[in-house]
């Protein structure tokens, strides 16, 4: 007798587009396959409230606009992005081989996310009570810590999207909730354009801040509520050799070390974007109603580009990551090219909400079809390892890469998005070249 579908069952179904009812269970145990459907939702709740925050307290939007309008100087704005990104990083293939040794691992996520969600509120009385360098020196310090829970988190949620979610359902998981964030990040950019011609004050970065803060407290109770199954574990060794055996898997793993290769060269997108934010607030009237536009592109971007990457992604992530490149490739020569023409009135603004359009588009590609392709090419054993070698020598690419940035003084900013675009080009390419890891199977 078959068994009445509950509500998660349903809502799953919808969701995923499974019209029969039918159940995928490749890639996870028995035992978590039968807890698919409220797990999804679970991790699709934590997931799009996490998002949600990152859209509000984009440190490349929001926060280095917030920056502009405190006075800090551009140096340490310019540090933001840098350090969130590689200080998620570096950090991880220590993570990997401690959580590796317990059995149960949401409760690190959970920490984490409580600990970057800390961090953002901490920047409410920066926005409030500090100005010049003291708030750009604090920000930085507060992006640090939230950097550093934020890389606990990125290790521990692949491992738990790998041991909960079949293949061929984890990257609508993460497209599902980008869409949905994006929308909500459109209607804050919605909200700014009502402050056209006006700057914002800082009260309102506070507000938004806080509401981005509270948003990570949410994402930790949802996670915390995750029916997880015990996973493997091995007897305590040495970390250290433990740390050289995973940074191994690099000279033994062929196709792992083409991803990583690929994924290095790609992320020069992430660090362009910046740029094409200065660019932007340059050749615009700085005020709100610019923030609003650039805001709802990069929005408009994400919520169009999150479920078909993600569906893609299910279905080739290997063309995903490849397209996303190339597209982010001729997006930056396009820049470059383009990039010195003044405009007047709105034209300005518009012209560069849709470069950040499409930028956005790129670099969501990248980013759904590389975490797709890392949790389906590895297995229950190598996964966490893979996610923490991979993240770790990408930390290091992207804070080495961060020092393109000083050249802008020299040669401007479409210089500096021309220099990065190239590699970007060129991870395309290579991802061709990448194995195809999807496999479908019904249980």
């Amino acid at each position: 007798m078959t068994e009445k579908p509950t509500r998660s069952d349903r809502i799953y179904d919808f969701l995923v587009g499974n019209g029969h009812g039918e159940r995928i269970s490749t890639g996870i145990t028995e035992a978590a396959a039968k807890v698919v459907p409220a797990n999804f939702l679970r991790l699709l709740v934590a997931t799009l409230c996490t998002k949600v925050g990152d859209a509000l307290s984009k440190p490349g939007v929001m926060i280095t606009w917030m920056l502009s309008t405190l006075g800090a100087p551009s140096a340490l704005i310019g540090l933001i992005v840098p350090i969130r990104e590689s200080g998620a990083l570096v950090l991880q293939i220590f993570v990997g081989e401690l959580a590796s040794r317990y059995r149960l691992r949401k409760w690190f996520w959970v920490a984490g996310s409580v600990v970057q969600g800390s961090a953002i509120l901490g920047m409410v009385p920066v926005a409030l009570f500090l100005s010049g360098a003291a708030a750009g020196w604090a920000v930085v310090g507060l992006i640090a810590i939230f950097s550093l829970a934020r890389g606990v988190c990125s290790v521990i949620s692949k491992d738990l999207v790998g041991r909960t979610i079949p293949k061929t359902r984890r990257g609508r998981l993460g497209g599902i909730a980008a869409s949905a964030s994006g929308v909500i990040a459109i209607a804050v950019g919605i909200w700014l354009l009502l402050y056209k011609d006006r700057e914002l004050e800082p009260v309102v970065f506070a507000v938004i801040l806080g509401v981005a803060g509270g948003l990570w407290f949410l994402a930790a109770m949802a996670m915390s509520t995750l029916d997880e199954k015990p996973a493997k574990t091995e007897a305590k060794k040495n970390p250290f050799l433990e740390i050289k055996s995973s940074i191994g898997l690099l000279k033994t793993d062929s196709d792992f070390r083409l991803f990583c290769i690929a994924r290095a060269l790609l992320a020069g997108t992430v660090l362009s974007m910046p740029f094409y934010v200065i660019l932007a607030r340059h050749a615009t009237d700085g005020s709100s109603g610019s923030l609003g536009i650039l805001l709802i592109a990069g929005s408009v971007a994400t919520a169009l580009s999150g479920a078909v990457w993600g569906r893609l992604a299910d279905h080739s992530s290997r063309l995903v990551l490849a397209t996303a490149g190339i597209l982010a490739g001729v997006i930056g020569f396009a820049t470059a090219a383009l990039g010195g023409i003044e405009f007047s009135g709105m034209g300005g603004s518009i012209f560069w909400g849709a470069l950040f359009f499409l930028i956005g588009l790129a670099h969501t590609g990248i980013r759904q079809g590389r975490k797709t392709h890392l949790v389906d090419m590895s297995d229950a054993d190598n996964r966490a390892s893979m996610v923490a070698v991979s993240n770790t020598l990408i930390g290091i690419v992207v804070l080495a890469g961060s020092s393109v940035g000083l050249l802008t003084e020299w040669i401007g900013e479409r210089w500096v998005i021309f220099i990065f675009a190239l590699p970007g080009l060129f991870g395309g390419l290579l991802a061709l070249k990448l194995p195809e890891v999807q496999r479908e199977g019904k249980a």
